[in-house]
């Protein structure tokens, strides 16, 4: 897997109590703390993923890697989101899994019918995971590990996520939620496309 992660948080900051919901390891007393356990999670999550031969497709299975990427540090892993989120534009909880169910079918008929180039498909693909956002944390890292499977599954290129771009993370953190909002907003991809290939 390529570097899915934006690393532009001070390791040294009180875990504040909105972090603290749901955490399964009640030890952890900072953000550092808490990166490495839920980066080790990933990692198991990933070697999970590496054996699967379902079809990436499917949403049973994206709720499912879900499940595997964060069980280990949280309790609502692979759980729907059921609370309204304050950011306009996310959608609604009752909303989310006829969503995914549309994702699906969209994202196999793109592929099937080579509806768009793949660089655009992995795009609206991932735009459409993080507005639909179904967990209640973990979905931007969610989102590039299953894009990414998805691509490597489908024989795509596989995108770096603003790897080239150099730079403090948190400018590439910027760089990425504009061209996430770009294509949210104006249904134009290639902004997002550019990002996560380069």
């Amino acid at each position: 897997m390529t570097n899915f992660l934006f690393k532009d948080r001070d390791g040294q900051t009180p875990l504040p109590r909105e972090l603290q919901k749901g955490l399964k390891i009640k030890t952890i007393q900072t953000v550092g703390e808490l990166d490495e356990h839920e980066e080790a999670n990933i990692a198991r999550g990933i070697n999970w993923l590496s054996t699967q031969r379902k079809d990436p497709r499917e949403s049973m299975f994206w709720i499912r890697l879900h499940k595997k990427l964060f069980e280990d540090v949280w309790t609502w892993a692979g759980k729907i989101r059921d609370h309204e989120l304050d950011n306009v534009g996310f959608i609604k909880p009752y909303q989310i899994r006829t969503e995914l169910f549309l994702l699906e079918s969209n994202l196999k008929t793109w592929t099937d019918h080579q509806s768009f180039p793949p660089r655009t498909i992995a795009a609206r693909f991932h735009e459409r995971l993080e507005t639909i956002h179904p967990f209640a944390n973990g979905n931007g890292r969610f989102g590039r590990i299953i894009v990414e499977h998805f691509c490597r599954t489908t024989n795509a290129e596989i995108p770096l996520w603003g790897r080239c771009q150099t730079g403090d993370p948190g400018r590439g953190r910027k760089t990425y939620i504009d061209a996430l909002e770009t294509a949210r907003w104006q249904k134009n991809h290639s902004l997002l496309s550019d990002f996560m290939f380069s």
